[in-house]
This record gives structure tokens, sequence and C-alpha cells, in this order.
């Protein structure tokens, strides 16, 4: 039987976390149940998308004879990486992990979207940018000749870098951050369903409406501009009664 270990160690001598930021205290979250109640593909699980940040981003895909996602492909300066939370008739594997290109094309991934009981619920986690610019891009090719119809780039230059442009996305002090893929995503889908957007230049095909709704990021970003009004909305209600306090 070993001796036990008497020696003194001093705690400046052992590897040492630092303590969390205050300002981004740490949090877990349960992703079945918090994408259980979602808007939208693409929920960032977490408050913080700031510059360095670790973004961890939900999706449900789900078949069904209605089901319509459309296909697109994404460009990304930063990198993604994808867990899938469960699967079943899709071409993703439950408990898959794979690190996407920074060009990816992004569809459901069912194996057929239109059979009821298919489902995929994914994680795709981007690491924001350091420093420097960030950027990104939603693409569009058309559905008969595969010549790109539809190119929308956007900045996405998170908060914390010389770059970032609150006004873009609402107001310095809102609450909650628009969160700059959504945003993006949203407009590619309106581009894209517009008589110009849908009409292929090489070919003339007229292409599909892309189903926007399906994806709903349209919803989260109107949903977080409600939110962020809300939220000044009370605190100019409150302010005679703060100022009234204070006398």
């Amino acid at each position: 039987m070993s001796e036990p270990n008497t020696e003194t160690v001093l705690l400046e001598e052992t590897s040492q976390i630092p303590p969390p930021n205050p300002d981004r205290e740490p949090l877990k979250v349960n992703v079945y149940q918090r994408m259980a109640q979602a808007a939208a593909q693409l929920v960032p699980l977490f408050p913080y998308d700031h510059a360095g940040a670790i973004v961890p981003c939900g999706n449900v895909l789900i078949g069904g004879p209605e089901a319509e996602y459309g296909h697109f492909f994404h460009w990304n300066t930063v990198n993604e990486v994808v867990v899938v939370y469960g699967a079943h008739q899709s071409m993703l594997a439950t408990g898959q992990i794979m690190a996407t290109q920074n060009l990816h094309g992004v569809n459901s991934y069912l194996r057929d979207q239109k059979e009821a009981g298919a489902y995929a619920v994914i994680v795709v986690t981007q690491h924001q940018s350091e420093e420097g610019d960030q950027s990104e891009a939603l693409i569009a090719r058309c559905q008969n000749c595969k010549a790109e119809i539809v190119r929308h780039e956007y900045d996405a230059t998170p908060f914390g870098l010389p770059g970032y442009d609150a006004a873009r996305y609402g107001s310095a002090d809102d609450p909650v951050h628009q969160f700059a893929t959504t945003v993006g995503s949203a407009t590619f889908a309106d581009i894209r369903n517009t008589d110009e957007g849908r009409t292929c230049k090489e070919c003339g095909h007229v292409n599909t409406p892309f189903p926007g709704a399906r994806w709903g990021w349209a919803r989260q970003v109107a949903q977080t501009t409600a939110v962020n009004a809300a939220y000044h909305s009370l605190r100019e209600s409150a302010q005679p009664a703060l100022e009234e306090v204070g006398r």
C-alpha cells in the first residue's frame, strides 16, 4: 500500500484557469430544449457573439409532405464545425462531427425531405474573428444550368473589433445583438425571391421561389427587433420613476 503524499503544493505552482469575464458569465443550455422552442434555423444558443467567441447555432430540420428547404451555398471567412445531435433518414449520422470548407452547400441534409418522420438536429459552431474584418456570402445557383444567379456578400465583423458597425444591425445599446449571419441570410432570401433573383441571365430559366419561411430567418430578425424595442420602451417608461427616486 502506497504512503499518502503529505508534500505541500503551493497554489501558485499549479495550473489555473483564469476567472470568467464578469460581463460574460459561464452558461449552459440543453440543445434539445432550446431548439424545441426556437423560431428559426441557425439560432445562437448563447448570447455571446463578440470577437473571438465560439458561437454554437442550433438547427432542427424536419421532413414531411409540405417540407421544402431549397439549396444554397454559404461562404465564411471563419471556420465552422457541425455536430449532429440526432438524425433519422438523414445524410448526416447521429453523433457525426465535421468541419466545413469555407464555401459549402446548405440544404435540409435529409435523404427525402418529403418523408414524414425524417429529421436532423444539428449545431453549427463558428469561431468569430479575433482580429480584422469578417465576411460572409450566400450564393444561389440556377436550378437548370447551375450558373450563379445571386451572390449576397455582407460584412459580419463581430462586436469588439474596429470594423463592427452597430447601426447596421440596430443600436449600440440593444441588449440582444442581431446575429449577422441571420440578418444576411434573411436579406439573401429577399433578393433571391425577386424577379431578377429568380431569373437566370445565362439560360433564362425562372427558378422556383426560395422557401425562406422554412428557414425562419426573417422571423428571427423581426423578433429580435421587437425584443430590443420592448427593452428600450420599458427603460423609457421607468425613467420618470427613477428620476423621482434620485431626488
